[in-house]
């Protein structure tokens, strides 16, 4: 069953730890990137770097991301971003106080995803079945054709 963190209903507009399931990472696309003002958690504006991604919410850049993006881009220049692949994850980092969730950008270029052949596709259909993973899981981090997706979703 699926549930809905408490965060979605605070910033449902950009992506933020709550966006990922656990264990869950996203290969996504830099479509354009900038400044644009953002509402904080205390209500008002302020300037943040934003990526836009292809096919998924925008992304507010902090600057641990930053350097990973300029990592895999091989540039520092915000104009040579767009077109760059990057990997999104969770990780527990000490924030205002306490360890908290967030996103994280690695800092190495995404590898394509794995293709499953019809034995390791089976052996994962029965690990969903069994509870050891989930479906969320096995859609991002692998390449399936749309049989394979159609079996995953009756699970």
């Amino acid at each position: 069953m699926s549930k809905t963190h408490w965060k979605k209903a605070f910033n449902p507009n950009y992506l933020g730890a709550y966006s990922l399931e656990p264990g869950q990472e996203l290969i996504v696309e830099i479509d354009t990137i900038g400044t644009q003002k953002v509402m904080n958690g205390d209500g008002k504006e302020e300037e943040c770097l934003v990526a836009h991604l292809k096919g998924h919410k925008p992304l507010i850049v902090n600057k641990t991301n930053a350097k990973s993006i300029a990592k895999v881009a091989g540039s520092n220049f915000l104009e040579d971003w767009p077109g760059t692949q990057i990997q999104i994850h969770t990780a527990k980092v000490k924030a205002f106080g306490s360890v908290v969730d967030a996103l994280r950008v690695r800092d190495f270029k995404p590898k394509g995803k794995d293709k499953l052949t019809g034995e390791r596709f089976n052996k994962m259909c029965e690990q969903i079945k069994a509870g050891k993973f989930d479906k969320a899981s096995a859609l991002s981090r692998f390449e399936l054709t749309a049989s394979q997706k159609e079996k995953i979703q009756a699970i």
